[in-house]
């Protein structure tokens, strides 16, 4: 795939969205061969994985292996440390409080999406940076920004019935193992820890592999028309223009409801004639 085409859909989403956030692409590194070539800088230290979403998000560039992480919840379901007994039994979170007794917990860790492979660390960085195709994408952002993204998503793929969380490992398992995992869409309302790592309380994440992100923001832009009000489209044709995109077609005086309404009134006053 050409870099083009996320740098394209990455202007576009913002053109059509009010991010306040870059969309951050993970791509996973399965050698220390993939390592040392990925173009990203290894930080110093360790940090929760949500924290190294959040810096993403904020325009830095990460390759993370082992060493640099602070949270083993998030290197366990990404494949960078290996499951042990304590945490497949459902000791892990049956001590921890959240769940009312152990085969509650036991559910929960057995549930939770995790990465099937051994990978050796993950680059994290805006999406439009990455030279080598990412895996995953990643958006935080309003509830308003998340419902024009999922009739994106519906635009092309219909109703998703396979959404899942938990509150609990937002940003590992949630935005990244399952999408990746699943190689489809999932929203988080993200977690105590993404909260405490610099994340808002209005914000949600979302996580979906490249291929389909490129689809869902063509569904974006192709239902500006039946979903946005007027001054929003010329909110929108403005940011698009001051782009240089001129693909995205915006009608104004036209919205979903229009047609629908006209059935319902003639339906409205056959009931007022009997």
């Amino acid at each position: 795939m050409k870099k083009e085409k996320y740098i394209e859909a990455v202007k576009k989403m913002n053109c059509v969205l009010d991010l306040q956030r870059k969309v951050v692409g993970v791509r996973f590194l399965f050698t220390v061969e993939e390592f040392e070539d990925a173009q990203a800088e290894k930080p110093k230290g360790r940090m929760p994985y949500c924290k190294m979403i959040n810096r993403a998000m904020n325009g830095d560039k990460l390759k993370v292996d082992f060493d640099n992480f602070g949270c083993f919840a998030a290197a366990r379901v990404l494949g960078i440390v290996d499951m042990d007994d304590w945490y497949t039994s459902g000791h892990y979170y049956g001590e921890c409080g959240l769940y009312q007794d152990m085969p509650t917990a036991k559910e929960v860790t057995d549930s939770i999406s995790k990465c099937n492979h051994k990978s050796y660390g993950v680059e994290i960085m805006p999406l439009e940076e990455f030279n080598v195709e990412p895996h995953v994408v990643i958006v935080a952002t309003n509830t308003f920004n998340t419902m024009r993204f999922i009739q994106g998503h519906a635009y092309k793929y219909g109703t998703h019935a396979g959404y899942k969380f938990i509150g609990s490992q937002a940003m590992c398992a949630e935005c990244t193992a399952h999408p990746y995992a699943e190689n489809d869409i999932n929203i988080s309302l993200l977690c105590v820890g993404t909260r405490r790592s610099g994340f808002n309380e209005d914000e949600i994440g979302i996580g979906i592999p490249l291929r389909k992100f490129l689809e869902v923001v063509d569904g974006l832009c192709k239902t500006v028309t039946p979903a946005e009000p007027n001054i929003r489209k010329k909110v929108i044709e403005e940011k698009l223009n001051e782009n240089g995109v001129s693909d995205v077609e915006i009608i104004y005086n036209k919205n979903y409801g229009d047609n629908m309404h006209k059935h319902d009134f003639a339906h409205f006053k056959r009931r007022e004639e009997q």
